[in-house]
């Protein structure tokens, strides 16, 4: 098939699958009132990679097949092809104003990482040889151009307890194995975009206990959204139902991308679809032996910084548009957000800079700009929401629908809007936006989104302090105190 247009991929979303919102089956995702502007978001995502303006940059050369993929299914093999890549990166996530969390590079970008180390998925306790699995998967996403979701968090029944030790045993687990495959079923989460992808990727828990009682619970592997079995239970929609216009909820109205709980129902899983297989050693290596956390997070401290630019950029531009652009307390937080892009910019732009080989050919960003950038960003978006709300202040709800411009008042809502630098429709639409960017419930999520979707922040930040390399600092110190003490013994 090729790079894929967005009518395309909204065709590939009229399937079987099955997906449930609020207590109903959805027939179509793609024109559902709740899911359907979020998959023409997608769809014009796709549709970019064939805008001469973007091709070149969202689009490379396969060299397996001679055909054009998207860029971020590239493999990158140089310094160079980081840098290329978080070009792409950084364009797709502007579309979105950074608002869209989980478009489809995040997952190309790990499915390309695994495939690459698919040596890895070789020495596995189960004996099988599963590295060629990965490698046909990634293949055929790139030939298709598939959109995927992953899940990898288990139910929380009984957090102080291990997986194989729940009171209630619903976690996803290996039920049943046969000559062709083996069946799973249970739950897991949490799969964001996962009513609009082609795909599922079900990753290894973050942590899984090494102990053979964890063995049915520890897997890979990757199944059709539409698999008989699969059932997407979805959150409650947060885009605003019969709302009076479409600026009224601006960013609430196109970028809800969904969350959901997966629930895999004896769910039928082939070998040639399996990259591990009842190994939770393997399991807790993944992520290090693949280099997936800095292919992952590449993608999402590019996208923190888009998202940055627009909570600055709204920021600056209504306190110019209220005229309080000059007041000093207004231009300190105004600089806070401007030196944070700054700082963003120039974390994400060192981990490219400083990639190094991954041993397996291939180049990866560096974690430790990345990781630092991802444990400060959730903290400084809540700020970035909170000095948008301090701006726009009662403005934020003081402003009626803009249908209300077409409708019985439209004068007074003409005469009695406007501001000294604004028409009556221009403010509105600005604090509408100000306010889905700042207290409407999608900006609640996002900033829920932001502080979790890579883990619990503190015990990230637990890691990164454990895992950091701290002998020349802590040397220079001791250093510092040899001489020291050197130097009193001469006094």
């Amino acid at each position: 098939m090729g790079l894929r247009t967005g009518a395309q991929y909204l065709a590939g979303l009229r399937d079987d699958r099955k997906v449930y919102l609020e207590g109903h089956l959805v027939k179509d995702v793609t024109n559902d009132p709740r899911l359907g502007t979020a998959a023409q978001s997608v769809a014009a995502l796709y549709d970019m990679q064939h805008d001469p303006r973007y091709r070149e940059v969202l689009t490379t050369l396969d060299p397996a097949t001679d055909q054009r993929i998207a860029t971020s299914y590239a493999q990158p093999r140089s310094v160079a092809d980081v840098q290329r890549r978080g070009q792409a990166l950084k364009l797709v996530a502007d579309a979105t104003y950074g608002m869209f969390g989980r478009t489809p590079d995040f997952m190309n970008l790990g499915v390309a990482a695994l495939a690459a180390a698919s040596e890895v998925f070789d020495n596995s306790a189960s004996g099988r040889e599963l590295a060629r699995n990965v490698q046909a998967f990634y293949a055929r996403c790139c030939r298709e151009d598939l959109a995927m979701t992953h899940v990898q968090v288990n139910p929380q029944v009984d957090r102080s307890k291990a997986v194989f030790d729940q009171v209630k045993d619903i976690a996803l687990k290996v039920v049943k194995e046969t000559d062709a495959g083996f069946y799973v079923n249970g739950m897991r989460l949490v799969g964001t975009l996962a009513q609009f992808a082609d795909e599922i990727v079900v990753m290894p828990s973050v942590v899984v206990a090494n102990d053979a009682s964890a063995a049915d619970y520890a897997f890979a592997f990757t199944t059709p959204v539409a698999a008989p079995g699969v059932k997407i239970i979805s959150r409650p929609s947060v885009v605003p139902q019969n709302a009076g216009h479409f600026l009224d909820h601006p960013l609430s109205s196109q970028y809800d991308e969904g969350d959901a709980v997966i629930v895999f129902e004896n769910v039928f899983v082939p070998w040639e679809r399996t990259f591990v297989y009842r190994d939770p050693v393997m399991c807790n290596a993944i992520y290090k032996k693949t280099f997936l956390s800095e292919h992952y997070s590449h993608q999402t401290m590019t996208r923190a910084l888009a998202k940055a630019e627009f909570m600055a950029g709204l920021a600056c531009y209504m306190a110019k548009a209220v005229k309080v652009d000059g007041f000093p307390n207004v231009q300190g937080q105004l600089a806070e957000m401007l030196i944070f892009i700054e700082m963003q910019k120039a974390m994400v732009e060192r981990a490219e800079a400083q990639s190094g080989a991954t041993g397996y050919g291939t180049f990866a960003p560096s974690k430790w700009p990345l990781h630092a950038a991802q444990l400060h960003f959730y903290d400084r978006y809540a700020t970035m929401i909170d000095t948008v709300r301090t701006i726009g202040a009662g403005s934020l709800v003081g402003v009626p629908s803009y249908a209300e411009l077409s409708g019985d008042i439209a004068p007074l809502v003409q005469e009695y809007f406007a501001t000294s630098t604004l028409e009556s429709g221009e403010r509105i639409a600005l604090m509408r936006l100000a306010a889905d960017a700042s207290i409407s419930a999608f900006s609640g999520r996002q900033a829920l989104y932001e502080r979790y979707y890579q883990g619990d922040p503190v015990r990230k930040a637990g890691l990164l302090y454990n895992e950091y390399p701290k002998d020349a600092l802590t040397g220079r110190i001791k250093d510092l105190l040899a001489d020291l003490q050197a130097k009193a013994s001469k006094a």
